[in-house]
């Protein structure tokens, strides 16, 4: 009895399984826009922040790059889905708060605006290259190839910019 039940459950639990809706095979394009957009949305809003907030001129003009860079690059990003059938979830396409801490850094902004910068960039240049080299839709992989120096001079002058403030 005891083998009959176990087998029962198992055999249930299979079929269970087997009605599970398995994922779409290429979500990654999705995901990869959805997480570009985010980060731009990121990138803009600090970058917003820097002209009125920094110190230092230079962290001023790297500001105003980001949000002139940032803002075409989700035109870009946003155009492109919908060419793709791409729906990206409202979190992913606006209303983005600006960072909490740059908000309140006072005196403190340029060192921690700078900081985040370096940090994001490398993390957002590891994903475009991530997705540039083993993404699933070339129109989607074409767009993170084309964005990747621009991410990566962006890296270049903000470590220039760090090392000043060092």
């Amino acid at each position: 009895m005891r083998k009959l039940l176990l087998f029962v459950l198992l055999g249930f639990g299979a079929a269970a399984k087997a009605q599970i809706p398995q994922p779409d095979p290429d979500t990654t394009a999705k995901h990869f826009l959805i997480v570009a957009s985010i980060k731009n949305l990121q990138e803009v809003s600090a970058g917003q922040q820097a002209p009125q907030k920094a110190m230092r001129p230079d962290v001023k003009a790297f500001g105003q790059m980001m949000v002139k860079d940032h803002s075409d690059a989700e035109q870009k990003l946003l155009a492109l889905a919908k060419s793709r059938g791409i729906v990206l979830p409202p979190a992913a396409t606006g209303g983005i708060k600006p960072d909490l801490m740059l908000e309140q850094a006072g005196a403190k902004f340029d060192k921690l605006y700078v900081h985040g910068m370096v940090s994001g960039h490398q993390n957002t240049i590891e994903v475009f290259e991530n997705y540039a080299t083993t993404g699933k839709d070339p129109a989607v992989k074409a767009l993170a190839q084309q964005m990747l120096p621009t991410l990566k001079h962006h890296l270049m002058e903000i470590k220039a910019i760090d090392e000043k403030l060092k």
